[in-house]
């Protein structure tokens, strides 16, 4: 009968082993032991207990117990030294330990904090209540991973040699399974890391895609910092431009609230100031990993970029929000164009290198973008841009006209517009020459472009004549400002290149209204208004009828 009891047993064991095969969920695993030590070896109870990174114990699966037992047992902690005192107070018989009731060691604070005593169901002279009795788990690097502590025996007796042999087999199975399912999770971890790196490079391709395909340096910059963030794996952005002197300028942010933009694209920063965040001990790949816990930023440089607030529920080996990541963006001939500023990861944990390096071959494609956009807009800027004073010409002055007509027509916005002509200009030619004539070009266009309020824009429109184009403003708020212009270039001393010849300009001024919705007729009408103050005696301000 004892025979037939054990092989029954035994067949049960192995048909664990069966299974093993196909489980993959290590929950799973853990209950099936629970039963397979309560169904197949003959316990009441059972529970399995793993020991986590801290180095506690903590009861993962238990069967047999009440609701309210199991609720217990879950909630308790055995910390490591509470584990080694009861292996070492136990009674073993091979690697099956037993603790009984009224042993020393089940007085220890950090043991009692760690079990709980049970009821026989069945009396008897070996097992009494309160008895502890556990398999460990032992790990391939010999330490203990967990322990087997299988709970009131029906038998009502302490495990005898073969039950010992048993639950010695039910332990190797166990880390066994264990083994089986974490080395599947760390593969499958792997692959979706993989997959994930996979997807991130197409579509930081898609995106690089894009940004390749503007024209406007703004617009480039701008999907730039949209793509680190919607493909990077990153919350927030902000892409600074190397400017002359070393001087680091944010021009496009993603991720950041209007008043931290205003911030950062109004905060200047030299790259020598930039540079406690790029030191080579941060270096990973080509791109600065500032990690707060090994790294600090000065005073001053902390002060000029944007550090969100602290999360108090951050935790050791996750992103911090004084992390940051800095990834260069060069030229292929190696000169530095600007730094691209990671924040926020998205996923909560700092970048592996292969994660930079995608970031970095990304920015390849941007730093070609950007030079591109810089060329272009350099050669558009020549094309609207006059020569001899360096203010915009005829047809950039009509680009714009064209967009306040609009704004005029969708929103009711008013503009103003001013021609001015210079006063006695041939007398000036005729007599000291067209290089004295460009001199008080240039001067005048000086003088103009000064006193005029930010936004507007004053074009030189051909020989002496100019043009300003003020936005957002009144016919009464432009013959102000005309007068403003009159008076500067009245002020103007130029006697050292033109003699006793005076310079002073007659200025017309006219508005988009209904009967003047594009650039010809707007033109017209300041410039009819132009020639009125000339016949009434010029260094005069005159305005067309409605």
């Amino acid at each position: 009968m004892e025979f037939d009891t054990t092989a029954t047993q035994l067949r049960g064991v192995l048909g664990l082993a069966r299974k093993l095969i196909s489980i993959v969920d290590e929950q799973e695993l853990l209950e099936l032991i629970c039963r397979t030590a309560r169904e197949r070896l003959g316990y009441t109870a059972c529970a399995l207990s793993l020991r986590g990174d801290d180095g506690a114990f903590r009861f993962c699966a238990v069967s047999g117990l009440t609701p309210a037992q199991e609720a217990t047992l879950r909630s308790l902690e055995l910390s490591g030294v509470g584990f080694e005192a009861l292996s070492h107070a136990a009674m073993q018989s091979g690697r099956v330990y037993w603790v009984p009731p009224d042993h020393p060691v089940r007085q220890r604070d950090d043991v009692r904090a760690g079990i709980i005593a049970t009821g026989v169901s069945v009396p008897s002279r070996s097992w009494q209540q309160g008895s502890m009795l556990f398999v460990p788990l032992i790990g391939t690097d010999g330490q203990p991973v967990g322990f087997i502590n299988p709970d009131d025996p029906l038998t009502g007796e302490l495990p005898a040699n073969e039950q010992v042999l048993l639950l010695e087999a039910l332990a190797e199975l166990t880390v066994v399974g264990l083994e089986f399912i974490r080395a599947r999770a760390v593969e499958r971890s792997a692959l979706a890391v993989v997959e994930a790196q996979r997807r991130q490079l197409e579509s930081l391709m898609m995106a690089s895609a894009e940004v390749r395909g503007g024209l406007m340096l703004d617009d480039v910059l701008r999907e730039i910092a949209v793509a680190m963030t919607s493909a990077g794996g990153f919350n927030r952005a902000a892409i600074y431009l190397m400017l002359e002197e070393e001087v680091l300028e944010c021009r496009a942010t993603v991720g950041l609230d209007a008043e931290e933009d205003a911030a950062l694209r109004t905060t200047p920063i030299t790259l020598a100031e930039f540079a406690p965040a790029m030191l080579p001990q941060m270096q990973i790949s080509r791109s600065y990993l500032f990690d707060h816990r090994r790294f600090f930023l000065p005073a001053e440089l902390d002060a000029k970029l944007n550090v969100p607030v602290v999360d108090r529920e951050w935790k050791d080996g996750q992103w911090h929000p004084e992390d940051m990541l800095t990834v260069p963006l060069v030229e292929k001939n190696g000169t530095l164009l600007g730094l691209i500023s990671l924040d926020e990861s998205s996923s909560g944990l700092l970048p592996d290198r292969a994660h930079i390096e995608a970031l970095e071959f990304f920015a390849d494609q941007c730093a070609t973008a950007v030079v591109h956009a810089r060329r272009f807009e350099a050669v558009q800027a020549e094309a609207q841009t006059d020569p001899l004073t360096g203010l915009a010409n005829r047809r950039a002055l009509e680009e714009v006209i064209d967009i306040s007509v609009g704004r005029y027509e969708h929103f009711g916005e008013p503009t103003a517009l001013l021609f001015i002509d210079i006063d006695h200009f041939k007398d000036v030619n005729d007599t000291f020459g067209h290089a004295t004539g460009d001199l008080v070009l240039q001067q005048v266009g000086t003088a103009l472009r000064e006193r005029l309020r930010r936004g507007d824009l004053v074009a030189r429109y051909g020989g002496e004549e100019f043009v300003a184009l003020l936005p957002d403003t009144t016919l009464q708020a432009g013959i102000v400002l005309a007068e403003s212009l009159r008076g500067r270039v009245e002020a103007l001393d130029l006697r050292s290149i033109c003699g006793d010849i005076p310079i002073r300009v007659s200025i017309g001024v006219a508005w988009v209204s209904p009967e003047r919705l594009d650039a010809e007729s707007l033109l017209a009408a300041a410039d009819s208004a132009m020639y009125e103050a000339k016949r009434d005696g010029r260094n005069l301000v005159r305005s067309t009828a409605a």
